[in-house]
């Protein structure tokens, strides 16, 4: 279903509900986009990858300084001097299994681990400047703008964003047993998609295994 589809499908159903609150294209717009980005942060759909370059000397990364748009979360580094699939690691492990200085540490890296949300570490830290690490990560995608542009899922999923955009709608007509019954069905939509991608996720690093 494309953007424009999408627009007209949820004019229809404020039609059809008797809304007597004029929408504005915008309006209408906004609402689709906002459950887009609901979607993407509630199930990880949208992924893409980055290049990462390796700094001499350098274990942590602050991702959503070096990914471009939203950064939500990583997936599968790539070592592209090696063609390695780094290792993922815990810092608690690393801390105290590995050895006290194992920061110190230079070479081509072979693991990779997450400090809070956003600081990527790799062990053994690049002894000189690189092309670095290809990550494949997931972001909140941009909004859709033009007629033609779809939200980048399977299509048996896009009614969930017309949900979201009626329950948003609505909600904000005050029209809250609408919005209640709407955004459930969005809901149903968001588990379903997720499953989808969590499918999706384990074919694909079957090969890392």
């Amino acid at each position: 279903m494309t953007f424009a589809e999408m627009k007209q499908k949820v004019r229809r159903k404020l039609n059809e509900g008797g809304s007597t609150v004029f929408w504005s294209d915008d309006d209408v717009a906004g609402a689709i986009n906002e459950g887009l980005a609901e979607m993407a942060d509630a199930t990880e759909f949208y992924e893409l990858w980055t290049m990462v370059p390796m700094l001499e000397g350098l274990t942590y990364y602050n991702l959503p300084e070096i990914v471009p748009g939203t950064f939500l979360s990583p997936r599968r580094p790539q070592n592209v001097t090696t063609e390695v699939w780094l290792k993922p690691s815990d810092p608690r492990e690393m801390d105290y299994h590995t050895y006290v200085d194992w920061q110190l540490t230079a070479g081509s890296p072979e693991t990779y681990l997450m400090r809070g949300h956003w600081w990527f570490g790799v062990f053994p830290h690049e002894d000189r400047d690189t092309v670095g690490m290809r990550l494949y990560h997931t972001n909140i995608p941009q909004d859709m703008k033009e007629d033609w542009d779809e939200p980048g899922f399977p299509r048996e999923f896009h009614d969930g964003l017309i949900c979201y955009a009626m329950s948003d709608l609505m909600a904000q007509q005050r029209e809250t047993k609408k919005a209640v019954e709407y955004w459930k069905a969005y809901l149903v939509y968001e588990e379903k998609l997720k499953a989808y991608v969590d499918q999706r996720i384990a074919i694909q690093r079957m090969d890392v295994l």
